[in-house]
């Protein structure tokens, strides 16, 4: 059977699509506690598109905290004010905000996107899971991101 084009689901107002993706220097999760990794990028960002942040208040480099659709809270998470990103999307790079006290780099450092998708759709031909259909706003950033300066 051929398969049929079905509409995604927009986000709800006020919210923006999750889209996540991986870093060149960093593979998974699982190379966010080395040290040389870690010291060229240390915690993930948030980026906003420049009108949506205009609108929000929200400033480069400026602390927020993702909540899902489901009000899952993320740890706190800079922001990186751009035009490189669609007004109704945001995107972070995927394996930051470890919250396992033994990742002593990246304890807490950054936003855990896996903590934010909570809804999956299953392809019905396939098997294959779609995880870009969640959707998330901000909050302003109140918590304290864990200290790690002199961990070696």
């Amino acid at each position: 059977a051929v398969p049929k084009y079905t509409h995604h689901e927009e986000p709800p107002n006020g919210y923006f699509r999750l889209l996540y993706g991986r870093a060149p220097m960093h593979t998974f999760g699982r190379t966010t506690n080395n040290p040389l990794l870690a010291e060229l990028m240390p915690e993930n960002e948030v980026w906003i598109n420049t009108d949506v942040a205009k609108i929000y208040g929200i400033k480069n480099g400026e602390y927020v905290v993702l909540v899902n659709q489901d009000g899952v809270k993320t740890n706190k998470v800079r922001a990186k004010v751009t035009e490189r990103i669609r007004h109704d999307c945001v995107y972070m790079v995927h394996g930051f905000g470890h919250s396992d006290k033994r990742m002593k780099r990246s304890y807490l450092r950054g936003a855990n996107d896996n903590d934010l998708i909570t809804k999956i759709k299953v392809d019905p031909i396939m098997g294959g899971t779609g995880m870009r259909g969640n959707f998330v706003t901000f909050e302003r950033a109140t918590q304290q991101v864990a200290d790690t300066e002199g961990v070696v």
